[in-house]
């Protein structure tokens, strides 16, 4: 008999209350992550606590992408400086903050050299920075006004992953929150106030 022997890792509890989920979880898409290096290496495992919107032509669900800017950026900057661990990849598009009321447009570099923080590139900029607020995928290069979620709509439903996901294997599926209260220390990547008053308007309280 061949046994496998794996180091056991617990992630720590974030959901403090749950008053309604998807019926059945969802199925998360792992197409999006192949690029993503998160704590220097391929990422084989989604940790929980995930916000994910779901793709309505086929029913699966995406990884809201986000990254927390550590340093101020000028406006017409094209290089924005992130905190380390987020699950951005050359090629996709990003925006500054939940409202997708500013410019997007795609990352054409990314620089993990330095330890304290990452630099992503753009193709052109989408806007002057401060420290704390959030990079979010977009669909495309846009203008500013015209930049839109890569899934949903700006004020589509995003549920939050309530179980780790299992990266190396296909349609590997997660429980969905959709009401209900999490502690926001908990969550492995950051939001913002306008990804925050989503939720909040759903019925997911971040606390």
């Amino acid at each position: 008999m061949y046994l496998k022997r794996e180091n056991e890792f617990q992630y720590h509890p974030g959901i403090e209350l749950i008053l309604e989920d998807v019926q059945g979880g969802g199925t998360i898409a792992r197409s999006d992550l192949v690029g993503a290096i998160f704590a220097d290496r391929k990422l084989d495992e989604l940790p929980p606590l995930v916000i994910v919107v779901m793709d309505e032509t086929t029913g699966v669900y995406h990884v809201l992408k986000t990254a927390s800017v550590q340093t101020v950026a000028a406006a017409d900057a094209v290089a924005y400086q992130v905190k380390k661990n987020h699950l951005f990849a050359v090629g996709d598009a990003v925006t500054l903050g939940g409202d997708f009321a500013k410019a997007a447009d795609v990352i054409t570099a990314i620089d993990k050299s330095n330890s304290a923080f990452d630099k992503i590139t753009l193709g052109g900029t989408i806007g002057a920075a401060a420290v704390g607020d959030v990079l979010i995928q977009a669909k495309a290069k846009a203008a500013a006004g015209s930049s839109v979620p890569l899934y949903g709509t700006a004020t589509s439903e995003l549920p939050i992953t309530m179980n780790k996901v299992d990266l190396t294997v296909a349609n590997q599926s997660s429980g969905l929150l959709v009401r209900g209260t999490v502690n926001g220390k908990t969550m492995p990547f950051p939001i913002d106030a306008a990804i925050k008053a989503r939720l909040t308007t759903q019925g997911i309280r971040i606390v």
